[in-house]
C-alpha cells in the first residue's frame, strides 16, 4: 500500500518543473501614456503623405512617440483586429502607422516585452486625421562581464583604453595597472577593441567578446619593448651629450627607444667627438664612444739647481731641464721641488700649437717652524736654549739636534733632519705618568697567610721610596680555650683579630711613561688582640718585595706588590697562641700580596 507522502511527490515535482519556465519567460512591460487627435493637421489630407484604403477613404495617421530615446520604435507591432493598418516607416524620431477608419483598439506587442492587448483609443479613428500616441518602455536590464587584463611587465605603467564595436560608442579610459600589473572592469555584453599603451613599449591592440554574463574574462597581455638598455661610455671626463641633451659623465646607462641617435663626447680644452648610433628594440649594448681631441701646446721648464721634480696638475713628469709636448691649453699650475730646497709653484698658459718658457731659481733657506704637542716646551738647538715652541727662524736645511722639555713630560732628544722644502714639524711630546719625585695615598687589600685590608702613604724622592702601611685582619683565629693557673680565675674562651704596621725602603725604577718597578725591604708588626681586649700579642717580621705600579689615568694607578716576610721575634702570647693555632703562627711568617688602587701628586 502507498503511502499519500509518496502520491504527492510527483505532483510537487511536476509544479516545482512547471514554474521554471514561467520564472524564465518573466518580461518587461511597456505603456501607453497618451494618445489623443492632434486637431487642426492636416498631414493624413496631404498628397504627399495620404494613403487610402480599397473604398477611397483617407487612412489616418498614427505619430507613434517614445520616452526613451534609445528605444527602436521599429520593433513594435500593431493590431487594429478586423480593421488594415499600414506601418509607414520612421519620420525624425517618429513611426507613422496608417490606420483604417473606425478603429477603437488597438493590440500592442514587442519582443521581450509583456503585450497590451485591446488598449482602449477612448475614441474612433476618423479618416484623414492624424493622432498621436506616446510609449513608455521599462528599461532592458544590461548584462555585463568582468573583463581583467594583466600586463607584463608589472611596472611598464600600462595604461588600458576600451571602445565598444556599437556605432558611436566613445573610448573609454580605464587608468594605469597596479604595481602588480592588473586592472579589472565590468562592462556590458558585446565585442570591444582594447589598446595598452606603456612608455618604452609598442602599443597592444586587441580584439575581445563578452558574451558571458556575470564571469570574469582574464586577457594575458605580454608587452613588447620598444627600447634596449645601453650603455655609452667616455674618457672619465667627457661629458655624454645624446641628441644635444646632456645625459652623464664619463659612462652613462639607461633604456633608450629603437631609432637614430646623435651622440657628442665634450669636454674642456679639447675638440668634440661625434657618432650616429642606431638603437634597435630588445638589443643592449655597450658602446665605447670616441675620445675627444685634445687641443694642445708645448712647455720648457728648467730650474736652479737642475733635478728638480715635475709636477703639473697634481701629475708628475720628471726632472728639469725637460720640454713637455701635448699639454691642453690654458691655465696650469706648475711645482718644483728638490730635496734640501724651497718648493715653488708657478702658474703657467698653454696655447694651442704655441711653446710657454718657465725657468724657476729654487731657494735651501726657508722659515723653519719648530712645533710641538703641547706647546710651550723649553727648545734647544744644538745644545743651544733658544726659547718655546712654536719656533720660527730662517734657517738651512740640514740636521739639528733637538732637545725638548715640558714639565710632565718625558723629555725629548734627537737629531733631526729640517728641510726647507718642508719646513713645519711637529714633535708630540709623550706624558710622564710616573715620575721620578712625588707622593702617594693608597688603598689595598691583601691576600695570602693573611688576609686583611688598609692603606698606605709613600713618596719617592728621586726614585727613593719610603712607605708606610696599615692593615686590619679580615679574619679572626677561631675560639682558643685559655685555662689559666691563677688561684679564683676562670678558664676562658677567647678570639684573635690581628692588625699590621709596616714600614717599607725601595728603590723605583721607572719603565716608560706610564709603568714603575720598586724592590723593596722593610719591617712590619703584627698585633693580635683578643675580642673582650683582656690579651694582647705581638711579633715582628722583616719583609723583602717587588711593588708594581701601573698608572690609568692622571694621578690615578693601580699596584701590585707581592712580599714575603719572616718572624724575627714574638712576645710570649704571640708564642703561645702560635703552637695552638695554625692561622696566628702563619701571620708571622709566610707569602702575602698587596694590591690596590693609589692616586699620585
Amino acid at each position: 500500500m502507498n503511502s499519500p507522502a509518496k502520491g504527492l511527490l510527483p505532483i510537487l515535482l511536476c509544479l516545482l518543473l512547471s514554474s521554471v519556465p514561467v520564472l524564465a519567460q518573466q518580461k518587461l512591460t511597456f505603456a501607453v501614456i497618451s494618445f489623443e487627435q492632434s486637431l487642426n493637421e492636416l498631414t493624413a489630407q496631404n498628397p504627399q503623405y495620404e494613403r487610402r484604403d480599397g473604398g477611397g477613404d483617407r487612412y489616418a495617421i498614427v505619430r507613434v512617440k517614445t520616452t526613451s530615446p534609445d528605444d527602436d520604435l521599429r520593433e513594435y507591432q500593431f493590431n487594429f483586429g478586423l480593421l488594415k493598418h499600414i506601418v509607414g516607416g520612421m519620420h525624425d524620431d517618429e513611426l507613422w502607422v496608417y490606420v483604417q477608419r473606425n478603429a477603437k483598439s488597438v493590440t500592442i506587442s514587442r519582443k521581450g516585452y509583456a503585450t497590451i492587448k485591446q488598449y482602449d483609443l477612448r475614441t474612433t479613428i476618423q479618416p484623414g486625421c492624424t493622432y498621436v500616441m506616446q510609449l513608455s518602455p521599462e528599461a532592458a536590464p544590461v548584462s555585463l562581464q568582468t573583463v581583467k587584463f594583466n600586463v607584463v611587465p608589472a611596472d611598464a605603467k600600462a595604461v588600458v583604453t576600451v571602445q565598444s564595436d556599437q556605432k558611436g560608442a566613445q573610448t573609454e579610459r580605464l587608468d594605469s595597472v597596479d604595481p602588480s600589473g592588473a586592472i579589472a572592469k565590468s562592462l556590458p555584453l558585446g565585442t570591444y577593441t582594447y589598446t595598452i599603451m606603456a612608455p618604452d613599449y609598442k602599443p597592444y591592440e586587441r580584439r575581445l567578446l563578452l558574451n558571458e554574463p556575470n564571469q570574469t574574462l582574464v586577457e594575458k597581455v605580454v608587452l613588447e619593448p620598444d627600447f634596449a638598455e645601453m650603455t655609452l661610455r667616455a674618457t672619465p671626463e667627457a661629458d655624454i651629450y645624446v641628441n644635444g641633451e646632456l645625459h652623464g659623465r664619463g659612462t652613462w646607462a639607461g633604456r633608450m627607444k629603437s631609432g637614430t641617435y646623435e651622440v657628442e663626447c665634450r669636454q674642456q680644452r679639447h675638440k668634440p667627438s661625434a657618432l650616429t648610433l642606431t638603437v634597435r628594440a630588445g638589443e643592449p649594448r655597450t658602446v665605447n664612444l670616441p675620445t675627444p681631441t685634445p687641443i694642445t701646446g708645448t712647455l720648457n721648464v728648467t730650474s736652479r739647481p737642475l733635478g728638480a721634480t715635475i709636477t703639473i696638475d697634481g701629475k708628475g713628469y720628471g726632472q728639469t731641464p725637460k720640454s713637455i709636448e701635448q699639454l691642453p691649453i690654458g691655465q696650469h699650475r706648475l711645482t718644483l721641488a728638490r730635496a734640501n730646497y724651497t718648493t715653488e709653484q708657478r702658474d703657467f698658459e698653454i696655447k694651442e700649437n704655441e711653446t710657454t718658457e718657465v725657468d724657476v731659481t729654487l731657494n735651501d733657506i726657508a722659515r723653519m717652524t719648530i712645533a710641538s704637542s703641547p706647546s710651550g716646551a723649553q727648545l734647544s738647538i744644538d745644545g743651544k736654549a733658544v726659547g718655546q715652541t712654536p719656533y720660527s727662524a730662517d734657517m738651512a736645511s740640514g740636521d739639528y739636534q733637538l732637545r725638548l722639555a715640558y714639565k710632565g713630560y718625558r723629555d725629548f732628544s734627537a737629531r733631526v733632519h729640517l728641510d726647507s722644502s718642508q719646513p713645519a714639524t711637529t714633535i708630540t711630546l709623550r706624558r710622564q705618568h710616573l715620575r721620578p719625585t712625588g707622593g702617594y695615598l693608597s688603598v689595598q687589600a691583601q691576600r695570602g697567610q693573611l688576609m686583611a685590608a688598609g692603606g698606605a702613604v709613600g713618596a719617592y724622592i728621586y726614585n727613593v721610596n719610603v712607605e708606610a702601611t696599615y692593615l686590619m685582619g679580615l679574619s679572626n683565629s677561631g675560639d682558643i680555650y685559655w685555662n689559666s693557673t691563677a688561684d679564683g680565675e676562670r678558664p676562658r674562651l677567647l678570639c684573635y683579630k690581628p692588625t699590621v704596621m709596616g714600614l717599607r725602603l725601595g728603590y723605583g725604577i721607572i719603565l716608560g711613561t706610564r709603568a714603575r718597578l720598586t724592590p723593596q725591604a722593610g719591617m712590619s708588626a703584627v698585633q693580635l688582640k683578643s675580642n673582650d681586649g683582656s690579651s694582647k700579642g705581638s711579633a715582628t717580621a722583616a719583609t723583602v718585595g717587588l711593588r708594581a705600579d701601573y698608572a690609568v689615568l692622571s694621578h690615578m694607578a693601580l699596584f701590585a706588590a707581592p712580599e714575603m716576610s719572616v718572624a724575627l721575634s714574638k712576645s710570649d702570647v704571640f708564642s703561645q697562641l702560635a703552637d695552638v693555632s695554625s692561622k696566628i703562627k702563619a701571620w708571622g711568617t709566610g707569602f702575602n700580596l698587596r694590591a690596590g688602587l693609589m692616586v699620585y701628586f
